[in-house]
């Protein structure tokens, strides 16, 4: 297996997806409980995968660094969706490098960008609230050559779910139901 990536098994579950679209949908969730303060605990939910149900839930925790009330003793939710992102965009990676045949030694993917908190903090209503650039680069070391990584790279920014659920905009919807326990 070129880096340990098992290109039979995808190729196995591409023919299942595209004989069974049904079985192509993937439904994730987490649950956010507060812990007090600024720290929150997020839960994973069991992962439905077409009609294979992946049992298992992770645990991770939120936080803030100390100038927003944090302790910082955990990532903060933007250091969770730069890491998703990225996780993401490394896997459509190396699978893709895999698919060519090449050989990597290593890869970086480095993605930083610039939160303006004063929009957060209602401080400036003309200020953007969230990034507004997200800059990555890939330091890949292997057997392909700059033009086979660039290529690749390209072929991830149009794939990616990361990455398209950040760059195109998303229906998202809030449950106006709250619930009370008293």
């Amino acid at each position: 297996m070129l880096n340990n990536v098992n290109l039979e098994a995808l190729g196995n579950y591409v023919n299942v997806i595209t004989n069974q679209p049904a079985e192509a949908i993937a439904a994730l969730g987490v649950t956010a409980t507060w812990k007090g303060g600024v720290s929150t605990e997020i839960t994973t939910h069991s992962k439905q995968i077409g009609s294979t149900s992946v049992e298992k839930q992770f645990k991770y925790s939120i936080g803030e660094p100390e100038e927003l009330l944090g302790d910082n003793l955990n990532p903060n939710p933007q250091d969770y969706i730069l890491g998703g992102l990225a996780g993401c965009m490394m896997v459509g990676f190396v699978v893709g490098a895999t698919s060519k045949g090449i050989k990597l030694d290593s890869v970086n993917l480095t993605i930083v960008g610039n939160l303006d908190l004063r929009g957060f903090l209602e401080v400036d209503p003309n200020v953007t609230i969230g990034f507004e650039e997200l800059q990555f680069n890939f330091e890949v070391e292997g057997s392909g050559t700059q033009e086979d990584y660039a290529a690749i790279a390209a072929h991830v920014q149009k794939v990616s779910p990361g990455y398209n659920t950040i760059a195109n905009p998303v229906k998202i919807s809030i449950n106006k139901d709250l619930h009370s326990i008293i």
